[in-house]
């Protein structure tokens, strides 16, 4: 099989969320398991300092609003046997962000992606695959012209294309002015295919045209197609996919993330040597200016690396923190993202000056030693597609205290004192009472040494490896190949 995969985001040079993680580690498992896999990307800056590249295609155009966008395709070889293609096009991807900068969104990013997703196509001729798997709105124009256009329809009539959403808030939005630069029949601006309340929606183009869609977990699936206020305005469109449509659980990067062998963590740890988290804790603590509780009254550190926005709870957050600090427990948080709760934090860091601490921005080695110096890891999300860092926590023994909602549903469940099963501790309702009373039981079994060590050790044996997710995509790839093959007879 050949598979050619399709996306804005690769890790970890290129990176803007948990995307850049899964199409960083999804190849290296599809290879392993013996596909030929490649990757096609944008050519942002990041990525051609980092990678060495050959010219493997030169003098290439699409026009766009009667302008022609001349570009290269470059190859590169990557992590694992895995061939990088970049889409070279210096004035959409020579920039210092990848869809914004200092906080604001480039103002093209719409011509930039339906640019990305016509020249990804240009790519996928040469390498000619099996599977084109495209994922989310910045790669959909791939996915919409591959059927939409009569010469690609035809070129790539023996190619399967799917469509992965990562998350159902973002789905490209174009205005009626803008639909002519996917370059497809203008019949096509229907809403039996891309129109969405007289806009043209590129990721319900991907989801009609594509042959198989999927999302990044079984309960965000169920979530989207039947839950209106999750679906976005798709939902119907995903019910009308039928048994085309499915979840399928990401996986953890165990090579980035394993308490065995981080680069980033003062000392490495594993399930059966467990004495060095604790040495983590501390020193975490002395890194952040955190007092150490005296032996004889445990306070557990909390830990966040998370985007500051209303879909991972930080709202609710800021409502419950002041019942939340009157808990026994220390918090850090690794975060940016709304400059309203950026304030909201920052301030409340001043309040608490024993309890708290607020680091702005991302950094990559403070995101790993927060991993294994907290005892608890918070997300209280109002929805999350996957989630990934929650996976990262379980194998670092860092319980997971979440909202049951989407892949934290799929992956956490609750931990019964009685019986010393589940793996965390889960809240259903969005409050604050909700989310106070979760972090009280995490809380309360803390100071309780049997019960927290045999939850560790739950956390411990949890897998959520990228090589069961890959046989969950091989074994669905081939199901859509009979069910189009048996079509067709």
């Amino acid at each position: 099989m050949n598979v050619a995969i399709v996306a804005a985001e690769m890790g970890p040079h290129a990176k803007a969320g948990g995307l850049a993680d899964v199409i960083g580690a999804l190849p290296q498992a599809l290879a392993r398991r013996g596909v030929t896999t490649s990757v096609i990307v944008p050519g942002y800056r990041a990525l051609l300092e980092k990678l060495t590249t050959t010219v493997v295609a030169d003098g290439l155009g699409i026009v766009m609003g009667g302008v022609r966008e001349a570009f290269r395709i470059l190859r590169a070889e990557g992590a694992g046997g895995v061939a990088i293609y970049l889409i070279d096009h210096s004035d959409y991807f020579d920039r210092d962000g990848i869809y914004g900068d200092r906080g604001e969104a480039y103002p093209d990013n719409n011509r930039r992606y339906v640019f990305f997703g016509r020249a990804a196509l240009a790519a996928a001729d040469l390498i000619r695959p099996d599977i084109l798997h495209t994922h989310d709105w910045h790669a959909a124009t791939a996915a919409i012209v591959m059927r939409a256009a009569p010469g690609m329809r035809a070129r790539f009539a023996a190619t399967l294309s799917v469509f992965t959403i990562h998350n159902l808030a973002y789905q490209g939005i174009l205005t009626p002015a803008e639909f002519p630069l996917i370059g497809i029949d203008p019949s096509w601006f229907s809403v039996e295919s891309l129109e969405f309340w007289g806009s043209a929606n590129l990721m319900k183009g991907a989801i009609v045209l594509a042959d198989g869609v999927s999302t990044v977990s079984p309960s965000y699936a169920e979530e989207v197609a039947h839950d209106p206020t999750m679906g976005f305005g798709l939902d119907g469109v995903l019910r009308a996919k039928g048994d085309r449509f499915r979840g399928i659980l990401n996986g953890a990067d165990y090579d980035e993330w394993d308490p065995a062998r981080d680069r980033y963590i003062p000392k490495p740890y594993s399930p059966h040597k467990r004495a060095h988290k604790k040495l983590c804790l501390d020193l975490l603590r002395d890194d952040l200016k955190l007092p150490h509780p005296p032996k004889s009254q445990p306070v557990p550190m909390v830990g966040m690396v998370t985007r500051m926005t209303a879909q991972k709870g930080i709202d609710l957050l800021a409502e419950a923190l002041d019942g939340i600090m009157a808990l026994n427990l220390q918090l850090v948080m690794l975060s940016s993202g709304d400059p309203a709760l950026e304030r909201t934090f920052l301030d409340a860091e001043r309040r608490y000056p024993q309890r708290m601490r607020v680091i702005l921005g991302f950094n990559d080695a403070m995101a790993h030693r927060i991993q294994a110096g907290s005892n608890m890891f918070l997300m209280p999300s109002r929805f999350e597609p996957c989630g990934l860092t929650q996976m990262y926590a379980l194998k670092y023994g860092t319980v997971p205290v979440v909202r049951a909602t989407g892949g934290l549903r799929d992956t956490v469940s609750e931990f019964d004192p009685k019986t010393m099963t589940g793996n965390g501790f889960v809240f259903t309702p969005y409050t604050v009472a909700a989310l106070t009373a979760a972090l009280a039981r995490a809380i309360a079994v803390y100071g309780r040494p049997s019960q927290w060590s045999r939850l560790m050790g739950n956390c411990f044996k949890s897998e959520f490896s990228w090589d069961r997710a890959a046989g969950e995509y091989l074994e669905w790839f081939e199901r859509l190949r009979r069910a189009d093959r048996a079509a067709v007879r």
